[in-house]
């Protein structure tokens, strides 16, 4: 299940299954319609409308981040396009009751240099466009009319710019933020008495909060913090009162405002498992949809009545926990140079010395989390160990910690992923012979340039930066708006070429060991397949051993189920070959899809 969304009444839930399928369930009495089956599309977000009759969907088919808006009636289970004619990308989607027959979607046309958000209505009238916003606008927030009042735009140098409108026409600037708080800020909507403008920031502050800008001065208070943390979801009351938000440490947690919601949160948390999260509210406020997570098995939905002080699980998901299989721990580690770092283990059952796959989370503005995560236990069940660590850069500790990755790309980010296998080698944890990386974007980078570092046998990368020495791709139209961010990052107005290329799998073929599993979505307008394409061939003129794998229907995100079971299948076989992992089942990629290639036999020496 996933995108589980609560109607407005609180009657039923609309999620997606794991077919794909967008499915309702009513709570009360388990029954179960699936509505449509949107294939090849996948539905990246999935809401109702006010009115109650009709689901908002957001899908894509292609890999290439073309987004395309829906609605799905529910009395007869039909389809309707929304996407104004000319139609390029969309952006977002917004509601309010005061409108329950439309949705807002931020919209870019044939012509247009900029998203713009447009009024579609759902029984398809003409849609109009709502707003008209300057280059390189972000993020839109809205007031209870659905006008566009606030929206973030990016500049040049890459600093924000935060507009404010009373007709989302004529803009003026409100306050600037600095390129520290680009990554990390989102407009969340309009104080309906005040009209300060309410976001998620860490601007002037220690970690991401909820702020309020006042409308005349431009200067934020704070509503509501989670301190070292950053806030990552925000529930405000129609007045623009926070009510509670959800932040992660090792484990989830909710900061609330409102006694009410604390009060009803460890209630349900007393009769409930796991990491609660909330995930949506109906109309009134009276019925909540939560997540339970924990790592042994997926998140288990429930509604929760407020007033009856009663959960109902949802029926699909009424499962025992398994025993016996593979188990998650948190671990605290410490770098080498003393920072702390949090990571999570999962171990295969009676195993004493298995080996490690080190997965690097991608971003690397992202973090890992405690929840299931089905890819790991499979690892675990085929006999390996698997270690998610959140590495300096990371998201969710703060800013400090965040900052401590900038120019560390490949040096002090890459020492903390070692430095955390060190650990598990020096506890006996794994075999230290047997260490494999693996990850995607980011992950892949730093996959491939542990190949550099005698700890690891081999590695597997999905749509892997490789060339740090090269900043062509971030001048390109999915980027470009970024160049300052990435510069920040990676350093290359700070570094020399000679490092940036010391830090580059594409420059440092011959210093790697191992063989590599590379993956590449065919659509992904993120990373440069050229470039991909060239470290595959420079790394077998140096000697190496590069597998390929090349999925036709993805992009940067491996989200097409045929996809999905080609990668799964070229993975284990690949550990298996490599690690010594039990050989599951021998791999065939779904049709469509490019077959690994044959490892290239390394150059003979004429004796």
């Amino acid at each position: 299940m996933t995108s589980p969304t609560l109607s407005p009444d609180g009657h039923s839930v609309a999620y997606v299954d794991t077919n794909g399928a967008v499915t309702v369930t009513e709570h009360a009495t388990g029954e179960i319609r699936t509505l449509h089956n949107p294939t090849p599309r996948t539905v990246h977000a999935l809401q109702w409308a006010p009115d109650g009759t009709h689901l908002l969907l957001i899908t894509e088919s292609t890999g290439r981040e073309r987004f395309t808006p829906h609605t799905l009636r529910l009395a007869d289970g039909a389809l309707l396009d929304l996407a104004p004619e000319g139609t390029l990308q969309v952006r977002g989607l917004w509601t309010s009751p005061a409108h329950p027959h439309a949705m807002v979607t931020a919209v870019r046309r044939r012509g247009d240099r900029a998203l713009h958000p447009w009024y579609l209505p759902l029984n398809l009238t003409p849609a109009h466009p709502l707003a008209h916003c300057p280059d390189g606008t972000r993020d839109w927030t809205f007031d209870h009319q659905l006008t566009c009042r606030a929206c973030l735009v990016g500049l040049p140098d890459g600093t924000l710019r935060l507009l404010t409108s009373t007709d989302g026409h004529a803009w003026q600037p409100l306050l600037d933020l600095p390129l520290d708080d680009a990554p990390d800020t989102r407009l969340l909507g309009i104080h309906p008495a005040s009209g300060e403008v309410l976001l998620l920031t860490a601007y002037q502050a220690d970690a991401v909060r909820i702020a309020a800008v006042h409308p005349g001065t431009g200067r934020p208070r704070t509503l509501l913090a989670a301190p070292p943390y950053d806030i990552t979801t925000a529930w405000l009351a129609p007045d623009g009162t926070p009510r509670a938000a959800l932040h992660h440490a090792a484990r989830r947690h909710h900061t609330c405002a409102d006694p009410a919601y604390a009060r009803d949160l460890a209630r349900v948390a007393d009769r409930i498992p796991g990491d609660l999260e909330l995930l949506g509210r109906d109309g009134a406020d009276d019925h909540w949809l939560l997540a339970a997570h924990d790592p042994a098995h997926a998140p288990r939905h429930y509604v929760y009545d407020r007033g009856e002080g009663t959960a109902v699980a949802l029926r699909p998901e009424s499962v025992e926990p398994p025993t016996g299989g593979p188990r998650t721990t948190v671990l605290t580690l410490t770098a080498s140079d003393g920072h702390p770092l949090t990571a999570y283990l999962t171990l295969p059952p009676d195993a004493p010395t298995p080996p490690l796959v080190l997965r690097v989370h991608g971003g690397p503005w992202a973090r890992d989390r405690w929840r299931h995560d089905p890819e790991a236990r499979s690892l675990a069940a085929a006999g390996a160990a698997v270690l998610r660590v959140n590495y300096r850069g990371s998201t969710g500790y703060g800013r400090a910690f965040r900052d401590l990755g900038d120019g560390e790309w490949g040096a002090r980010m890459q020492r903390d992923l070692y430095d955390a296998v060190d650990a598990l080698v020096e506890q006996g944890v794994c075999d230290p012979d047997r260490i494999a990386a693996y990850g995607g974007s980011y992950g892949g980078y730093a996959s491939l340039l542990a190949l550099t570092d005698p700890r690891f046998r081999c590695a597997v990368a999905v749509n892997p930066l490789v060339d740090l020495a090269s900043s062509d791709w971030a001048d390109g139209p999915y980027w470009r708006r970024m160049r300052a961010l990435w510069d920040k990052q990676i350093g290359w107005s700070r570094l020399s070429q000679a490092e940036l290329r010391r830090r580059s799998p594409l420059h440092q073929v011959t210093a790697m060991h191992g063989p590599a599993l590379v993956v590449r979505g065919a659509h992904d307008p993120r990373v440069d397949a050229a470039g991909v394409e060239a470290f595959a061939r420079a790394r077998r003129a140096a000697g190496g051993e590069v597998e390929e794998l090349v999925l036709p229907d993805d992009g940067h995100a491996v989200r097409s189920s045929a996809g999905q079971e080609a990668l799964r299948h070229a993975l284990f076989a690949f550990l298996t070959r490599h690690l010594g992992l039990p050989r599951p089942a021998d791999p065939v990629p779904p049709p469509g899809c490019t077959a690994p290639s044959p490892p290239t036999p390394p150059p003979r020496t004429a004796s």
